[in-house]
């Protein structure tokens, strides 16, 4: 009977009748079981022919037992796979085991065909839809049609196309490159692109005239199809206006967009969702050495992830991020709670009008995210381009002028909330603050910041705790933000709010992940070592589980002491050894903190002299 409840969860999730089960697989597949020491017919639980890859489901209970575990499970699914009469088809094979849903493990397998070899798919962990299953499916057989290598290769390939006799101003170039992504989903615009002739005029006029203004007009009929009542008002032809002066020859021009078509836009449709917009955002300012925004920083991709899994999504959350930059977190709140729909188009359209709120304040990051909401199958019905503090000067004093805007959002519900807000001056506390102040009773926020903001602003931090529950700091590296030209030490931070506020003798758990297994490669930026997966897995386990444990550098410990004194850092610091930091990643920091100091030096010293009056100087 415990089987059979596993079994019923695998049918309730996919539906009755998506897979074939045990008794009505076709024989022809062969498929064979081991047996005292030899084999059987024998056949798998569930089983699906996907046309050219084949899936293999084993449910067992999970219960404690050698038949019953999860383990047996494992065993059993990689039995059928590498026992079968198509030893030339691609397989993969799922493992699952559990007696309801928030309990369920699951472990998938893949075996490419001709091989023989079995291995295990990391990174997947929970059953998923059929077309998220299907991506991965391509990725572990033919490559991510758009790895992260790829895509900055191609971007850096595209920036010297865009650089070259100054085509594109710097600053315009990630906007640029949205519009073409814009346009290729304009069913209008790729009918006519390739036919566009030059002007009659052309000696007089830019060549490429009439193809600008097809862009321009396909990104206008896209993103002009919502807009939300309470944002500012924003026009996309006059936001995209200086695509009219891009001056690259034709025959070039229709070819650039063809080869971002073919090495991006259609990759992108098949590959698990990425932030792209946001990756060229940094490319293409980086590589103007122009990133030296302060307010600006774009949370690296694996560790938006992180954070949207530590704020534990349920189906109907509403989630909130107040400064969404490029949209990074929205758009993988949205792919995890569309795949929590499990193609349920009315719930999926619902999610896209209703469970996705983002402010944003620079006009670029807002066209951006708005342009990547729309190329990850929208949820744009409440990007809202204005400011969204409430809360201001460190207090939860919400203003009359800001009390329609708070009164809206609330309306909203919103019950999670992931952001990593501009660093400087006050901003990281009072977007703590207004983010809290938005949530619904028992909603989470998970925030990255600089470390010291709850000891910098004390009086700030306790009225917040006053009002919600710190569950958890998580140190983050200090080359975090390398590919940014940024050195800043962050840590992510887990509240959840509560009108009883946190208790004084509460414990909060603290996570030492300076080593995010992500290491600095000369000419490539921070890149996983392969150790990312494990990592991740870990923290979110010791994090949901109160763990103290050593290998994770995790602890537990009050943040107020017996007379009430206050330490954010805990009262109890970290109990274990210290890891050995890589020698080029330590090297890397202090000379980012080092030009950091010096740049801030600087600045301090102009300000000096211009307030006596001096001028003239060049720092």
């Amino acid at each position: 009977m415990a089987e059979s409840t596993t079994e019923n969860i695998f049918r309730d999730f996919y539906g009755a009748s998506t897979f074939v089960e045990k008794h009505d697989i076709p024989s022809e597949f062969g498929f064979l079981t081991k047996k005292d020491g030899g084999t059987d017919a024998g056949y798998p639980d569930f089983f699906k022919d996907m046309g050219d890859w084949l899936i293999v489901v084993e449910a067992k209970s999970g219960t404690p037992g050698l038949k019953t575990r999860h383990a047996a499970a494992e065993a059993e699914v990689q039995s059928y796979m590498s026992n079968n009469a198509v030893p030339d088809s691609d397989i993969i094979g799922i493992a699952v085991s559990g007696q309801t849903r928030g309990s369920l493990k699951v472990t998938y397998y893949f075996r490419k065909g001709g091989t023989g070899e079995v291995e295990v798919m990391d990174g997947l962990s929970a059953l998923m839809p059929l077309d998220s299953l299907a991506k991965h499916y391509q990725t572990v057989a033919h490559g991510d049609p758009l790895s992260d290598a790829e895509l900055r290769r191609f971007l850096v390939q595209l920036n010297e196309r865009f650089h070259k006799d100054s085509r594109v101003r710097d600053t315009e170039r990630s906007l640029f490159f949205s519009a073409l992504m814009i346009a290729l989903d304009d069913d209008q615009f790729r009918a006519v692109y390739k036919a566009q002739a030059k002007p009659a005029d052309e000696d007089k006029t830019i060549e490429a005239r009439f193809l600008n203004e097809q862009i321009i007009a396909a990104v206008k009929r896209q993103l002009s199809k919502k807009v939300n009542s309470e944002s500012k008002r924003i026009d996309w032809e006059d936001r995209f206006a200086f695509v009219k002066t891009v001056d690259i020859p034709l025959k070039e021009y229709k070819e650039i967009i063809s080869d971002i078509d073919e090495r991006v836009h259609q990759p992108s449709k098949q590959a698990t969702k990425r932030d792209v917009l946001g990756r060229a955002y940094k490319i293409f300012l980086s590589r103007a050495g122009k990133m030296d925004n302060k307010n600006i920083i774009l949370t690296p991709d694996h560790i938006i992830r992180l954070m949207v899994d530590l704020a534990e999504l349920g189906r109907d959350d509403v989630v909130l991020d107040t400064c969404m930059g490029s949209g990074g977190f929205l758009m993988e709140a949205m792919e995890q709670l569309v795949a929590s729909a499990h193609g349920d188009e009315a719930r999926i359209s619902r999610i896209h009008e209703h469970q996705l709120i983002g402010f944003e304040v620079d006009p670029v990051l807002f066209a951006l995210a708005c342009s990547n909401m729309f190329l990850h199958g929208d949820g744009r019905s409440n990007l809202l381009y204005r400011d969204s503090l409430v809360t201001r000067s460190r207090t939860f004093t919400v203003t009359e002028g800001d009390s329609k805007l708070r009164d809206y959002v609330k309306g909203c519900r919103p019950n999670k909330s992931v952001l990593n807000p501009p660093y400087e001056l006050d901003n990281p506390i009072n977007f703590t603050m207004s983010a809290i102040e938005y949530l619904e009773e028992a909603g989470r926020l998970v925030i990255i910041m600089p470390n010291n903001v709850l000891a910098k602003h004390e009086s700030a931090a306790k009225a917040i705790l006053e009002r919600a529950w710190l569950d958890f700091v998580i140190d983050m590296p200090g080359q975090l933000f390398f590919e940014q030209g940024r050195v800043v030490k962050t840590s992510i931070y887990g509240f959840t709010k509560s009108s009883l506020g946190h208790r004084q003798d509460a414990l909060v758990t603290f996570v030492n992940m300076e080593d995010d297994g992500h290491q600095v490669r000369v000419g490539q930026g921070r890149r996983d070592t392969g150790r990312w997966r494990t990592i991740e897995q870990n923290v979110l386990r010791v994090i949901r589980n109160s763990v103290e444990e050593q290998e994770m550098q995790s602890w537990r410990s009050p943040i107020f002491d017996a007379e009430g004194r206050f330490d954010p850092r805990g009262i109890r610091r970290n109990p274990w050894p210290q890891p050995a930091t890589h020698d080029l990643d330590s090297a890397v920091t202090d000379w980012q903190e080092a030009r950091t100091q010096r740049d801030e030096a600087s600045a301090r010293m102009m300000e000096i002299l211009s307030a006596a009056g001096i001028e003239g100087f060049n720092a």
